[in-house]
């Protein structure tokens, strides 16, 4: 008897510490065109480029700012991810934006400012540059920016706000000196621009399993012990 007491006390110890986790989801919001046609990392010609940005909303349908045009200024555009408020808690999140022709490798910083909700991301994004930009101009890449816990506040009510802003020196092809030059301002395109949110549902732990009460226990013990004394007295007989 005292076996088995001794495991309802440990099934009831066990269910009141537990909490049951839900299942896990993920969200991918994106705008853009996510599968442009051609890799991070290579060169396509602008034509083609342009053609991936056929029919798509601003500020991902064509470029923006110019290397060549001072007047026109440097790439600086915000777009807007829109999507249902998440109730869940939020366990991850990333943004990802694919960039035509930001000309990283040119000296310097090519990012004036990159925020994600009012939260500056620009040196996370800034170092990304420098590493993946190539050695030349008019390269395609991509670049994911983790956000911190700290950050996930800012998602719950379904509108992220991004704003992203270029600035010189930029890089084009002279065909004068039949060389790429560096240029005062930055234009660039655009190709998409992906949030990718993990969340984890949390449920409430299992209601306790139903136990006698202990007045009860002590009762069933009464019994069992009078059968047992009357299981011996019939055996003696």
């Amino acid at each position: 008897m005292k076996h088995h007491i001794g495991r309802i006390a440990v099934v009831l110890a066990t269910a009141s510490l537990s909490t049951a986790a839900g299942a896990a989801a993920v969200q991918t919001i994106s705008l853009g065109n996510t599968n442009p046609g051609f890799p991070s990392g290579s060169t396509p010609a602008a034509p083609t480029v342009g053609a991936a940005q056929g029919g798509q909303p601003s500020p991902f349908d064509t470029s923006y700012g110019s290397d060549i045009l001072g007047f026109i200024g440097d790439f600086s555009q915000t777009w807007t991810h829109s999507f249902a408020a998440i109730v869940d808690t939020i366990v991850s999140a990333t943004l990802t934006i694919g960039i035509y022709d930001h000309d990283s490798a040119a000296s310097g910083s090519q990012l004036a400012n990159f925020t994600i909700d009012g939260v500056s991301f620009t040196t996370e994004l800034d170092t990304l540059f420098e590493a993946g930009g190539g050695s030349g101009e008019g390269e395609y890449n991509e670049y994911t920016v983790t956000l911190g816990a700290a950050d996930f506040a800012n998602l719950a009510d379904g509108s992220v706000t991004i704003a992203l802003a270029l600035q010189g020196p930029g890089l084009v092809f002279d065909l004068f000196q039949n060389a790429i030059t560096e240029t005062s301002n930055n234009g660039a395109s655009l190709l998409f621009s992906s949030l990718v949110i993990e969340t984890q549902e949390v449920t409430p732990p299992p209601p306790p399993p139903t136990v006698p009460e202990p007045g009860s226990l002590a009762l069933l013990g009464a019994g069992l012990a009078a059968l047992a004394a009357r299981h011996r007295s019939t055996r003696r007989a």
